[in-house]
C-alpha cells in the first residue's frame, strides 16, 4: 500500500471539511463523518459492534452541526474542537486521508 501524499491545505466551511494534497487531489468530508471516526480513546470502542457504531452515529445526527476549530499538534497532527461532542482526538493526515477517501478501516491508522 502507498502512502498518501502530503496535506497541502486544509480548509473549514460551515458543513465540511476540504483537505487539498500535494499531488493536487482534492476531498471533502462532513463534519458529522468526522465525528464519527473521532479517534480518541471514548469514541473508537464505540465503533467495535455494527450497534454501537449505529448508536453512535444516531448520537452525532442529533448534535448540532458546527465548524470545529483546529490546531496543529506537535507537527504530526490535527486537534479538532467542537463546542459539543468529543474534543480529544488527534487526527493524522494519513487517518485524515483514509476517511475522506473511504478506507474500510481508518482505524487502522
Amino acid at each position: 500500500m502507498s502512502s498518501p501524499p502530503k496535506l497541502r491545505q486544509l480548509e473549514r466551511r460551515e458543513t465540511d471539511l476540504v483537505l487539498r494534497w500535494k499531488d493536487d487531489s482534492e476531498h471533502v468530508v462532513t463534519y458529522a463523518e468526522m465525528r464519527f471516526w473521532c479517534p480518541c480513546a471514548n469514541c473508537k470502542p464505540r465503533r467495535e459492534t455494527e450497534t454501537r457504531a449505529q448508536a453512535l452515529r444516531d448520537e452525532i445526527d442529533r448534535l448540532r452541526n458546527e465548524k470545529p476549530k483546529a490546531e496543529n499538534v506537535g507537527g504530526y497532527g490535527i486537534r479538532f474542537t467542537f463546542d459539543s461532542g468529543c474534543n480529544s482526538g488527534i487526527w493524522s493526515t494519513d487517518r485524515l486521508h483514509a476517511i475522506a477517501t473511504g478506507s474500510p478501516d481508518p482505524d487502522s491508522l
